[in-house]
C-alpha cells in the first residue's frame, strides 16, 4: 500500500506512549484515533509468540497509520535506544488507511530466537502519517493532531525473573545543589518496576516522595541505570550496606 499526497514531511517526535502532533496553528477535536494495548507479553515460540493489537478510528475522517517494530535497549538515564528488528517480528498489516469509525487488528509475530536467556524488549510504534487519504480539502485554518502511540513488547522466557542490586551510590553537588546519584542493576532475565521502593543506606531508609526519581521507574532486563535523587540533609556519608526493597 502506498500513501500519497504527504500535506507536510514527516517530524521526529520523542515523548509519553501516546502523543499527539498538531500540524496547524488552531484549535480543532482531539484525536479519536486509538491503539491497545500499550503492553504485551510474548513467548518466544509456539502460540504466545502471536499476539493481536487493536486500532480504533473514532473521528470523522479517515486516517493513515503506519506500524513498525524497534528492538529496545535503554541507557544509564532510562532514555529508550532504538534498533531495527524487522527480523525479528512480523508485523500485519505495516500501513493501513482507517475509515471512520473502523476497527483494525494488528497481528504481531515474534519469529526471532526461541531459546533466549533472558527478557528481549521492543517498542511496537503506531504512527498517524500526514497523508491526504481521499477527504475534500479543509477550508480555513484548523488544526489536525496526527497521534504516534508507542507500546512496550516484550519476549519472556520461563521463569523469567529479575534481580536487583545497588551497585553504587554517591553524594554529589555542583552550584550549590546536593544530589544523590544511585547505581541500580538488573542482573536478572525479566524487567522489574521499581514500585514502592525503600532504599537503604547504611541505617538510613528512604521511601516515597525521598525517591522521587527512581520509584515506578522501569529497568529492564540485564540493564544498569543511575537516578538522581535530591540528598536528604540528614545524608552525610554514604555507608553500606546499600539495599533497594521492593514490596
Amino acid at each position: 500500500m502506498r500513501f500519497l499526497k504527504f500535506r507536510s514531511p514527516r517530524q521526529p517526535h520523542h515523548g509519553p506512549l501516546a502523543a499527539a502532533l498538531a500540524l496547524a496553528a488552531c484549535c480543532g477535536p482531539a484525536t479519536a484515533l486509538t491503539f491497545t494495548p500499550i503492553e504485551m507479553d510474548f513467548s518466544p515460540s509456539g502460540r504466545g509468540a502471536t499476539q493481536t493489537f487493536r486500532l480504533v478510528n473514532n473521528d470523522a475522517e479517515a486516517a493513515a497509520v503506519e506500524i513498525s517494530i524497534k528492538s529496545r535497549a535503554m541507557a544509564r538515564n532510562g532514555e529508550d535506544v532504538l534498533g531495527e528488528a524487522d527480523d525479528q517480528f512480523s508485523i500485519f498489516p505495516t500501513q493501513v488507511v482507517l475509515q471512520p469509525g473502523q476497527v483494525q487488528s494488528v497481528r504481531a509475530q515474534y519469529v526471532g530466537e526461541a531459546a533466549i536467556e533472558h527478557e528481549k524488549a521492543f517498542r511496537l510504534i503506531a504512527e498517524q502519517l500526514p497523508v491526504d487519504v481521499g477527504q475534500a480539502p479543509q477550508t480555513g485554518g484548523r488544526m489536525r493532531l496526527l497521534v504516534k502511540y508507542v507500546a512496550s513488547v516484550y519476549v519472556l522466557p520461563r521463569n523469567a525473573k529479575p534481580s536487583l542490586t545497588v551497585t553504587e551510590a554517591n553524594l554529589r553537588e555542583a552550584n550549590g545543589q546536593r544530589w544523590l546519584e544511585v547505581t541500580v542493576r538488573n542482573e536478572g532475565s525479566s524487567r522489574k518496576i521499581l514500585k514502592d521502593a525503600t532504599l537503604r543506606i547504611g541505617e538510613l531508609s528512604l521511601s516515597g516522595s525521598a525517591l522521587n526519581g527512581m520509584e515506578g521507574e522501569n529497568l529492564l532486563a540485564q540493564t544498569t541505570r543511575v537516578f538522581r535523587l535530591q540528598a536528604p540533609a540528614k545524608l552525610t556519608t554514604i555507608q553500606t550496606p546499600l539495599r533497594l526493597v521492593l514490596d
